[in-house]
């Protein structure tokens, strides 16, 4: 890999909720009281720009920013109002760096036609992106309703990943019911795409797959058989509730970890009060919890050899790890950072070694076991894992731009640009991370091969959809 060559890992990401001050949140509450008078008074176009100027501020505002947005938007559309013009799609630009000024632009152009099926998943797409996990909740429905009517089979599948990576984050927040329900929409969203694709017989796997995820997940957090009943007793329904929120007040925390410890004790041969009480040990992320959790986990492991808790205490250390070294950097410790993200790679590399042991036919461990091989530049072990894990349909995408870059290392050149320009054939979307990295890659391969023309056109077609990507204007500029 180039030294010079700026290479963001989408893959490492935090779960945390987008967060907005109080200071942000009353100014947006202004512009949204300004928006409100100018629907009453008919003037809904610059009604329309006093909620985005409220959205800008607090993204995650459905009640006072969204719910209303859209009626004004219907209001306006029923009274003959214009949709965007090409001039002003360019200036409300989706695919901005910044995902959070990506879902306010994709707001703006979904006031302008509540029927814009392509305006509603830059919404729900940018609301991923940037944690903004209450608009994605609030848009979700309405993409997917505006998408049953015009069906687009890929776009099911676009529907299901999103919803199953919220899903992901709201579990390691501790935030199951919000999971569930994340999990449940991605379930019901591939239940349709095989209505309208019934020839696409690897859907049912992949139900399979996000159903499986999904009963783990209501077993791990409950031992009635109705998940529903688990929050039915008040007193639990607050547990939950204070498990839930994003900020525990200390004392509270200790309340709650001493009662799942308790739990814990009382209930030894349930697996489910570990996992609970692991869970509330690392709500505030401090080192003396971590430790204590990482000490259950491992004893529980030797005890009854259940592997599920020695991979859930490798999680733990794996993300403690990130986040000590993050803390260096921030501190402007270059030496102490790049020691610390050395020793984790080591850990992760060492673990999911031991993981694809275990689970030799989960594709999704080759894939990790791949990356970690990638970063240490071992790309000929990392090949044929990727091409392994290219079977599972989620992270299909992103093992092809892995090879595409391992080709590039090696100097294999016409190698990759093969891969890569099957994998950009294949896949329908083009603003992802994933789809803008493969087309980086296959213009920095068809420059290395000696392509001239095919590299200056990738270039050009890459800056059509991000001006600003890496270094690609720079590159077009010198070839031409």
């Amino acid at each position: 890999m180039s030294q010079d060559t700026p290479t963001p890992d989408p893959q490492d990401s935090e779960n945390a909720r987008y967060e907005v001050t109080d200071a942000k949140r009353k100014s947006a509450a202004k512009w949204f009281a300004q928006a409100k008078k100018l629907v009453e008074q008919r003037n809904y176009d610059y009604a329309i720009k006093s909620f985005i100027e409220g959205l800008t501020l607090n993204p995650e505002a459905i009640e006072e920013g969204y719910i209303p947005l859209r009626g004004c938007a219907v209001a306006r559309w029923q009274t003959g109002g214009k949709k965007a013009g090409t001039m002003d799609k360019l200036k409300y630009s989706m695919t901005t760096k910044d995902p959070v000024k990506g879902l306010v632009n994709a707001a703006w152009r979904y006031a302008h036609d509540p029927t814009d099926l392509d305006a509603a998943e830059g919404m729900f797409k940018n609301a991923n992106k940037s944690h903004c996990d209450a608009a994605l909740a609030w848009i979700g429905p309405i993409f997917r309703e505006l998408l049953d009517k015009k069906p687009v089979p890929k776009k099911y599948t676009l529907i299901k990943e999103i919803y199953e990576e919220c899903g992901d984050r709201c579990q390691a927040r501790g935030e199951t019911t919000q999971a569930a329900s994340a999990y449940e929409a991605g379930i019901n969203a591939l239940d349709q795409q095989k209505n309208v694709d019934p020839k696409n017989r690897g859907l049912d796997n992949i139900i399979r797959d996000l159903s499986t995820k999904l009963t783990i997940l209501k077993g791990n957090y409950q031992n009635a058989t109705d998940f529903k009943d688990s929050i039915l007793d008040k007193e639990e329904q607050a547990k939950l509730h204070d498990d839930e929120r994003l900020v525990q007040g200390a004392d509270r925390l200790s309340e709650l970890i001493a009662a799942a410890k308790a739990d814990m004790e009382a209930n030894p041969e349930v697996d489910a009060k570990v996992i609970t009480y692991v869970d509330r040990l690392c709500k505030d992320e401090s080192d003396e919890h971590e430790k204590l959790a990482i000490k259950v986990l491992l004893e529980k492991y030797k005890g009854g050899g259940n592997y599920r808790f020695k991979q859930r205490a490798d999680d733990i250390s794996i993300r403690q790890m990130g986040r000590h070294a993050r803390k260096a950097k921030a501190a402007g410790d270059a030496e102490k950072y790049k020691e610390l993200a050395r020793r984790r790679v080591a850990y992760e590399l060492k673990t999911y070694e031991e993981r694809v042991q275990k689970y030799p036919t989960d594709l999704r461990m080759k894939y990790e076991l791949a990356r970690r091989l990638f970063q240490i530049r071992k790309f000929d072990d990392a090949i044929p894992l990727f091409q392994q894990a290219r079977a599972d349909s989620k992270v299909r995408n992103s093992c092809s731009l892995y090879l595409g870059r391992c080709f590039y290392e090696k100097e294999f050149y016409s190698q990759g640009i093969s891969v890569l320009e099957t994998a950009i054939a294949d896949y329908e979307l083009t603003d992802t991370d994933v789809a803008k990295g493969m087309r980086y890659w296959l213009g920095r391969l068809q420059e290395s091969a000696g392509k001239t023309d095919s590299a200056v056109e990738t270039y050009g077609k890459l800056l059509q959809i991000d001006y600003n990507y890496l270094d690609v204007r720079n590159r077009l500029e010198g070839l031409k």
